[in-house]
């Protein structure tokens, strides 16, 4: 393969965002993937429209993915990792590994896109993820929107008449040691309760929270319009356990009502994990690799521009879709003025 001007590691959507800017300044870049597909978290997605559209930007991934395939100066190789780093600033020589076997190329930038992972939702025991078939996390029920095209238990496959989102599992947590917040989960949640009272109209939810992180400008108008939904309950309280009760044969939810100010229990046909973000394992290699260092949050500091290595997307901070496009198209820009200063 002939030289490129950028490396681009990571075909999530700020990876994608950036090789597109790139190319339509003439830039040449290489996108690689280890995943055999582009799209990172966002590509698993369902559409969360309403009566209208929620701004969820699922739909963004797909397009973009079909842009830049489409897109000059853009090559692609997907199930490929990087192995090796030579040389210094505006000459790097980069070692590729995938299935057709091993290549070195030299560019002259290098994009860190490396994107996050889902919190481990077993980590939180008391919820019971991994241990009730109707615990799910927020994913879970993206997917299976996405790919089942309905809503329904695990155990048995029927409609739920009622379910319950838990917000903050992985994030704001000392027991875990991530204090951070997650910024995306309120509004994605919140989203995917909508399109369910939309699609589901007999389905009630209920939004358990410690708080709610605003999203966008239009986000308060949003919120009020869930707030006014006689179909969705929301409750500032973090659920303490879930259990089963044979009883009812079902799940029971246990939390403090804000209201009353004392122990409740509450019975759920299904369950809604919104689980937080973190950096994925394999960072920890790149970060090794770049000699990165980690922000008080636990993701990737940006290093010194002149070392001709960026970061962008939600490897730097939990971002959501548009705002790691925002930020993505942002670093496209500071990788150009890199490029021209050193030509």
């Amino acid at each position: 393969m002939a030289q490129k001007d950028v490396l681009i590691i990571g075909g999530g959507i700020s990876g994608m965002t950036v090789a597109k800017e790139l190319a339509q300044s003439g830039v040449s870049a290489l996108l690689i993937e280890r995943d055999p597909s582009l799209g990172g978290l966002a590509a698993s997605f369902c559409c969360k429209a309403s009566e209208s559209c929620n701004k969820c930007f699922a739909c963004v991934a797909d397009k973009r993915v079909l842009e830049i395939r489409n897109g000059p100066s853009i090559s692609i190789l997907t199930q490929t990792e990087l192995t090796g780093l030579k040389g210094g600033p505006g000459a790097y020589n980069v070692s590729l590994k995938n299935g057709k076997g091993r290549m070195d190329i030299d560019v002259s930038a290098i994009v860190i896109a490396a994107g996050v992972d889902p919190f481990d939702a077993s980590l939180k025991a008391e919820y019971g993820y991994g241990r009730y078939k109707n615990v799910i996390t927020a994913r879970d029920l993206d997917e299976m929107l996405r790919l089942r095209g309905k809503l329904f238990c695990p155990s048995d496959g029927r409609l739920p008449k009622t379910v319950a989102f838990f917000q903050c599992v992985g994030s704001r947590d000392e027991s875990i040691g991530n204090l951070y917040c997650s910024q995306v989960c309120c509004a994605y949640a919140l989203r995917l309760i909508k399109a369910i009272r939309y699609q589901y109209p007999e389905t009630k939810a209920a939004f358990l929270y410690m708080d709610i992180q605003p999203a966008g400008a239009s986000f308060d108008q949003f919120l009020n319009s869930c707030r006014q939904d006689k179909g969705i309950r929301l409750i500032r309280s973090l659920p303490s356990k879930v259990y089963h009760s044979p009883l009812s044969d079902g799940l029971r939810v246990r939390f403090v009502d804000p209201l009353k100010g004392e122990v409740a229990e509450e019975p759920f046909d299904l369950i809604v994990l919104s689980v937080g973000l973190v950096l994925r394992k394999d960072s920890k290699s790149l970060a090794r690799l770049f000699n990165l260092n980690f922000n008080e949050e636990g993701f990737f500091a940006p290093p010194p521009a002149q070392t001709g290595v960026f970061i962008t997307g939600a490897c730097s901070g939990p971002k959501d879709i548009d705002r790691s496009i925002i930020h993505a198209k942002s670093i496209a820009c500071t990788v150009q003025q890199y490029l021209k200063g050193r030509s």
